[in-house]
């Protein structure tokens, strides 16, 4: 698979890990990347520590659960080692929660992601412009894509 992202080697190359253990390449699956490492970076963490836990909160179906997917991969959470847990929500947004009480929200900006549903949804969109849609969120600066909250 050649990705043509015009982002930094780093995370292109966590981009294909992601895209490997979920089987293909979608936006969702790409934000899902994108939250964990600024969870992770925010929490000046490294992928699989210990201590961390991550609350997911959206839609449990497809397209949107593909996030679960990139915040596994990126931070060694998972529904497997409890340390991921799942809550039903009408955004995308990911909490990290340390036991010290050190947490950091990461939500979608919710003009961002109403217009990704239109385009995924209404149009039905084909592989290619699946891929597209990924491609662009894998470039777009973390500021129009997220709103980050430390506590």
């Amino acid at each position: 698979m050649t990705l043509q992202f015009n982002i930094d080697t780093t995370l292109e190359n966590i981009i294909k890990k992601a895209v490997d253990f979920h089987g293909h390449l979608g936006p969702f699956l790409i934000i899902g990347v994108r939250m964990g490492l600024i969870g992770l970076r925010e929490l000046e963490l490294k992928e699989g520590a210990e201590k961390l836990h991550v609350t997911a909160l959206l839609k449990y179906s497809v397209p949107f659960s593909c996030v679960l997917d990139g915040l596994q991969v990126t931070t060694g959470c998972t529904f497997g080692n409890q340390k991921l847990t799942l809550k039903n929500s009408s955004s995308i947004t990911a909490e990290f929660q340390l036991p010290n009480k050190k947490q950091v929200t990461v939500a979608v900006n919710q003009t961002t992601f109403d217009n990704l549903k239109r385009k995924l949804l209404t149009e039905k969109a084909s592989n290619h412009e699946m891929q597209k849609l990924a491609q662009l969120m894998a470039s777009m600066p973390e500021k129009d894509l997220f709103v980050i909250k430390k506590e």
